[in-house]
């Protein structure tokens, strides 16, 4: 019925494929979300990463202690990994989206044209300047404003890119929204958007604080030799601290997410 209404307010909506799925909806369903949990996991390492790597180096510059270039350095290593993974890791709940709500995902890719599109390209950009920064440090070590102003360019791609996802996936649950929408720009300024962004931000710092905890926490990782001006218990306080902390503001993120859902998408189920 929705899809009745759209295509008699000619909203851009692609006609829907009469065939069966695949799978049994609930198999679908099952899977996407299973997959998605795994994929943005390595997201959430990736992206935290990306902005613990840039603290460091900007508090190795401020306090001249060496070390701090050097943990941003091991923090950079883990970076290159966890994208890997997040990227194939991203395949099964991409597909599974594109089967599970053919015409809503379509939709909303095409409301917001050009900044799909440019996913690809921009995700490319980012991921070769990180291999560039990576591979860089003793390169540029006499010049670390240099070294920080490149990888200030896939900080910002990492920054901008979750947005358009989000918008997309927004746009998804809001089809009544189709015929307003102008574009990419006018898509983020709907509701829900910029709460479900700072909530992965969040999600981000608290996972990846976890995870930093437990990879300096290593009887492996020789913390002593390979950063003697810190101390591993202060560093793993540091990470600590940084993940109750943005867990602590998930208290006020999360709520102002499901307040901000369509009310259609508000369900026992969705809740549980």
């Amino acid at each position: 019925m929705n899809f009745l209404i759209l295509l008699q307010n000619q909203v851009p909506v692609p006609k829907d494929l009469p065939l069966p799925l695949p799978l049994p909806e609930w198999l679908l369903v099952f899977l996407l979300i299973l997959s998605f949990l795994i994929h943005i996991l390595f997201i959430n390492l990736m992206f935290g990463g990306v902005l613990l790597v840039l603290y460091y180096q900007i508090k190795a510059l401020i306090t001249k202690v060496k070390d701090y270039d050097l943990l941003s350095l091991e923090i950079a290593k883990t970076i290159t990994v966890n994208k890997s993974l997040a990227v194939v890791m991203g395949v099964a709940p991409l597909l599974t989206i594109n089967v599970l709500y053919t015409v809503y995902f379509y939709s909303a890719n095409a409301l917001t044209g050009l900044m799909w599109i440019l996913i690809v390209p921009l995700v490319t950009i980012a991921f070769l300047l990180l291999y560039a920064h990576k591979y860089s440090y003793k390169l540029l070590e006499n010049n670390k404003l240099l070294h920080i102003g490149i990888y200030m360019i896939p900080v910002g791609l990492f920054l901008f890119i979750p947005l358009i996802f989000l918008t997309n996936v927004n746009l998804m649950l809001m089809p009544e929204k189709w015929q307003m929408v102008k574009g990419f720009f006018s898509a983020l300024a709907l509701p829900n958007v910029w709460p479900r962004y700072f909530h992965f931000i969040f999600a981000s710092l608290a996972v990846t604080g976890l995870f930093l905890v437990y990879y300096f926490g290593r009887n492996s990782f020789e913390f002593e030799s390979n950063l003697p001006q810190l101390n591993r218990k202060r560093i793993q306080k540091s990470f600590y601290s940084l993940a109750f902390f943005a867990s602590a503001a998930q208290f006020l993120m999360g709520p102002i997410v499901l307040i901000t859902l369509p009310q259609k998408g508000i369900s026992w189920n969705m809740i549980g």
